[in-house]
């Protein structure tokens, strides 16, 4: 098995990544500087410290290696890559979102990293995270973090409630109603169960899919070599019910519906305002960083169920490209930044967990605001590869927010059914 830079970087880092010091590098005598660029979207938000500082002592030591990161946000990658790789100005690589592996796989711009990955470092990495990150074959970004998608709620309040555990859908309404509140008795609601990210800008969209998924429904599938689009179905209907009726209904979430982001939503709870989000486990890390005080008042779940549990592992990491120079360089730093000694405070202070199959039993995460989102990692939704996945998840924000904004269900499902046969014809 070949040896990488990696591990001789473990050896001489051991548990001082973040404490400081340093350690004589087997770069060290070498003049010619490598240079790798690469976009990364976390630089745009509060983990940048972070990983500044994991390019930082990676240059430390190898002092050959000048590593240079670039903030981009992950709304905006895919429109920047594609305009550099038109200007043919591409960069080593690039934070991948999910819903460009397929554009980018099609315009020929990624480097299988395999190659250069160490084969007992591939052999480490949990297998649902090497599939999230492959693409007919190839692998498209190396694995560097999962954030699982669960349901993180206020322990406290469910105990004070009765509820002793949210494992459907009856559940979590039931939760989401016990937790909506007029503390102050002036006759207004002001504190509300589910914090619920409804906005048009993906995040609401990928959220909301969870719900029909439950339901029993597979959004779109391969029959006989054709695609069947299955949002027109009886089963999407009332999971999209069970969705708006929670604000429409029942008065459970917060107002200002349709323009509620993850950052707001995530506000909301951080605030003790809401008690229910259904979310990545990188919400963890936004709200206790935004309130310490929730320390040991929070819990986890996975997506609960109407006919299954369902949880996307969103892998994310890092694009290699074609343009890329030195891969066996960068791909050693890609390796180096899933170790131990930064993973498990990476995954501490973020709630973003690590790719590596071992760390999952760490200590770290014996707190039970983890265990439902590590648990949920038990019933991955396969990745879908539907090429108008965009469009129709498109169709699906438009009809959450038509009801929550007055219209009835009848009339949007009549869009629904309309466009699904549309989106049908066209990947046809």
């Amino acid at each position: 098995m070949k040896k990488g830079l990696m591990f001789l970087s473990i050896m001489l880092i051991g548990a001082m990544l973040f404490a400081g010091g340093s350690g004589e590098s087997a770069d060290a005598g070498q003049e010619d500087i490598i240079e790798i660029t690469y976009y990364d979207t976390l630089l745009t938000e509060k983990e940048a410290p972070m990983i500044k500082a994991m390019a930082e002592k990676y240059m430390e030591l190898h002092p050959n290696v000048k590593i240079t990161q670039i903030g981009m946000p992950v709304n905006d990658m895919a429109k920047k890559i594609t305009a550099l790789a038109a200007s043919d100005d591409l960069p080593d690589g690039f934070f991948m979102p999910t819903e460009f592996m397929g554009p980018a796989k099609d315009m020929g711009i990624i480097l299988d990293p395999t190659p250069y990955l160490d084969q007992e470092w591939l052999d480490s990495v949990i297998p649902g995270c090497l599939a999230d990150a492959t693409m007919d074959g190839q692998l498209m970004f190396v694995p560097w973090h999962y954030i699982p998608q669960g349901v993180v709620y206020r322990a406290d309040w469910l105990e004070e409630a009765g509820i002793d555990a949210i494992e459907t859908w009856d559940d979590f309404r039931d939760a989401a109603k016990a937790f909506t509140k007029d503390l102050d008795g002036d006759g207004r609601t002001d504190q509300w169960g589910f914090s619920m990210v409804s906005t048009r800008n993906g995040s609401g969209e990928t959220r909301f899919i969870n719900w029909p998924r439950s339901f029993g429904v597979d959004e779109a599938v391969q029959v006989d070599g054709k695609w069947q689009v299955n949002i027109d179905t009886e089963e999407f209907k009332n999971a999209l019910k069970a969705f708006t009726d929670l604000a429409v209904v029942d008065g459970t979430v917060p107002p200002g519906l349709t323009e509620t982001g993850y950052p707001e939503a995530a506000a909301y709870f951080a605030q003790e305002k809401t008690g229910l989000m259904v979310t990545g486990s990188n919400a963890l890390g936004q709200i206790l960083s935004d309130n310490p005080s929730l320390a040991g008042k929070l819990g986890s779940c996975a997506i609960p169920a109407e006919v299954r549990h369902v949880c996307s592992l969103q892998t994310s990491g890092i694009a290699i490209t074609t343009s890329c120079e030195h891969p066996e360089v960068f791909a050693d730093f890609l390796m180096f930044i899933t170790q131990e000694s930064i993973a498990i405070d990476f995954a501490k202070n973020s709630g973003r967990l690590p790719v590596i199959q071992e760390l999952a039993e760490n200590e770290a995460f014996d707190d039970p605001m983890y265990q439902g989102f590590m648990n949920a990692a038990q019933y991955v939704y396969p990745p879908q590869l539907f090429p108008g996945n965009g469009e129709l998840l498109d169709i699906c924000g438009e009809a959450y927010t038509t009801i929550l904004s007055g219209t009835s269900i009848d009339d949007a499902m009549e869009v629904v059914i309309e466009k699904a046969a549309d989106l049908e014809a066209q990947y046809n």
